[in-house]
């Protein structure tokens, strides 16, 4: 189904202010103006501004929910921790390459914007849902240990992702220079990359099988 261009005008224009300063700092008044668009234009495609931003967020997030969805499919043919394995890194790749806009969403959603708050609470039925699904199938498998599947999704999570996400929040600030390593550490592709093997590998039981790093992103 093709979009009306005004719409998707505007979904770009939101898209782009996103990155720059966050969607609860952008006013309908702005968006409008700067996708050359009306009040009453705006009001006939989205309702309002929480509606607006709401529709946003989704079309951002569809690509990479999607993209996961099929990592994390059997149809490849790959063992339950490898689609696990590979549906984490690209996870990972994606919240790297989207660092400003995650570290706004996280202070919109801390700040009370109400359409991304609605997003962060249908968030875990989705790609988390992935996550686990496929953790609790590499364990079915013997490929990790066995045990509750929830707290060893945190713990990759926390090992992996969180610095991204702290690092994306904090930025690059004037009062901490001597953290600059940790900046660099937290989101540098091959320190993200051994992260993510580390605590995978963590998770393996005595006997287990353990996953390939690919060789794309492996020395």
């Amino acid at each position: 189904m093709t979009m009306h261009p005004t719409r998707q005008r505007l979904l770009e224009r939101g898209l782009t202010l996103a990155r720059e300063k966050g969607l609860r700092g952008v006013t309908v008044r702005e968006l409008a103006a700067s996708a050359g668009a009306n009040l009453g234009t705006f009001v006939y495609h989205f309702g309002n501004r929480d509606r607006f931003i709401e529709e946003l967020v989704e079309l951002w997030y569809a690509p990479l929910y999607a993209q996961l969805r099929d990592l994390a499919g059997a149809a490849s043919g790959q063992t339950a921790l490898e689609r696990l394995d590979s549906t984490l890194w690209a996870l990972l790749q994606w919240a790297l390459a989207h660092a400003d806009i995650v570290a706004h969403l996280v202070a919109d959603a801390l700040q009370g914007e109400p359409g991304v708050r609605a997003f962060a609470v249908r968030l875990p039925r989705r790609h988390p849902l992935l996550l686990l699904r496929l953790l609790r199938e590499a364990q079915a498998e013997g490929s990790l240990a066995p045990g509750p599947a929830l707290p060893r999704l945190l713990f990759l999570m926390a090992a992996t992702g969180l610095p991204l996400v702290l690092t994306s929040t904090l930025g690059e600030r004037d009062w901490m220079p001597r953290l600059r390593w940790f900046h660099h550490h937290a989101r540098h592709p091959e320190a993200l990359r051994q992260r993510l093997d580390w605590a995978l590998r963590g998770l393996q039981g005595p006997g287990a099988s353990s996953v390939t790093c690919p060789s794309e992103v492996c020395p």
